[in-house]
């Protein structure tokens, strides 16, 4: 049976760069809240056709929020995915030490 080799490091850096990502997209999303605030004319004054534009604008901001939103809580779920996996090989590791130690005391010399 071949031997599990995992790189906890390397789980550790994906966990922090999904983490990361999920910051940056945080830091986006003020960026679209500020970018849906647009005054009153800014689709200049025909009537009804000035109000549609505004508010298919408000719909298309509103949507890229709640996919920044997603993407955000997704990246956050894989961030606190891989910290678990890691965390688990790391007391998986101490716990076979811990069991290879016990057997070495327990031992005759």
């Amino acid at each position: 049976m071949p031997d599990i080799d995992v790189d906890v490091r390397a789980v550790r850096r994906l966990e922090a760069a999904a983490k990361g990502v999920a910051t940056s997209l945080t830091a986006l999303e003020s960026r679209i809240t500020s970018a849906g605030d647009i005054p009153d004319g800014a689709f200049g004054h025909l009537p009804f056709v000035s109000d549609m534009l505004r508010e298919k604008y408000a719909e298309q901001v509103t949507g890229g929020m709640e996919l920044f939103r997603s993407g955000h809580d997704a990246f956050e779920r894989v961030g606190g995915a891989l910290g678990g996996t890691a965390e688990a090989y790391e007391r998986n590791e101490q716990d076979i030490d811990a069991s290879f130690k016990a057997i070495g005391t327990g031992m005759p010399r």
